[in-house]
């Protein structure tokens, strides 16, 4: 398969989730919104396991290409601070409901989660560094915030927000 037909693939999985729930995910379903046959989608992912475990790989390496950009290179390139800002700038953003959905749901499978552990830990403080890991816990309040609350936070309201707590792990900002 192309890597842009595969792509393609998986957006559409992800279009599916975001508008009717991953129950809803079904060849059939997949089918439909891909217009792939259901027997060309078999042959690629010949299972529905399969198909979701690309998926948190895609979404994870969607993730990690979002932080090399604001660090400015890939982890092993860029120093601490740089790995732990851009994963919090990245985290601090609303979660879609599609990401959401599939996080939790590979909370609970050791291998739908490994593509999202693989990439935590090149990115993120250890539990250990617990300044830097209260940056994180902050992060992934921001980034669920707007499905757990009632309300939505503004852009203005979610950037002032972000800023506040780099200040106060980071005096300087820059």
């Amino acid at each position: 398969m192309r890597t842009s037909k595969k792509e393609h693939v998986l957006r559409s999985a992800m279009t599916i989730v975001e508008k009717q729930g991953l129950a809803a995910l079904t060849y059939e379903s997949l089918a439909a919104e891909s217009g792939l046959s259901k027997s060309g989608l078999i042959y690629y992912f010949p299972s529905r396991q399969t198909l979701l475990l690309e998926i948190n790989r895609f979404l994870a390496a969607q993730w990690e290409e979002k932080m090399v950009e604001l660090a400015g290179g890939p982890a092993h390139e860029v120093g601490e601070r740089e790995r732990i800002r851009a994963s919090f700038l990245v985290m601090s953003q609303s979660a879609t409901l599609a990401d959401l959905r599939m996080t939790l749901d590979a909370a609970d499978n050791p291998e739908m989660l490994q593509p999202w552990l693989d990439v935590m830990a090149r990115w993120s403080a250890s539990p250990d560094d617990s300044d830097h890991y209260l940056l994180q816990i902050i992060a992934d309040g921001l980034w669920v915030h707007d499905h757990i609350n009632g309300f939505s936070l503004s852009p203005q309201q979610r950037q002032q927000l972000t800023q506040q707590a780099l200040m106060l792990f980071h005096p300087d900002p820059g």
